[in-house]
């Protein structure tokens, strides 16, 4: 193999390394990808209603813990303030 060959090889692997669609992580790079992103309530006023209703969403609390805990009296109440923050009813 002569070394212009050889070069044209080295280039080509560098190149596809870098912009090819297979790129090359470690366990820590795609531990860091596979991250769970947190949710919009971090950073808001609203911290606390927010993390209710995103547990209500998942189905890890009944709806009249969550009506408790809010303050609200029904359960039509409850359902308007998820959908107004884009959540889906369990």
């Amino acid at each position: 193999m002569s070394a212009r060959t050889n070069k044209r090889r080295i280039y080509h692997l560098l190149y596809s390394r870098f912009h090819g669609k297979f790129l090359w992580r470690s366990a820590e790079e795609q531990a860091w990808l596979d991250v769970i992103p947190v949710g919009r309530e971090f950073g808001s006023p609203d911290y606390e209603r927010l993390q209710i209703l995103d547990v209500y969403a998942c189905g890890q609390m009944t709806s009249d813990d969550a009506m408790q805990k809010l303050g609200i009296d029904s359960l039509e109440d409850l359902h308007q303030q998820m959908l107004a923050t884009g959540l889906k009813i369990p």
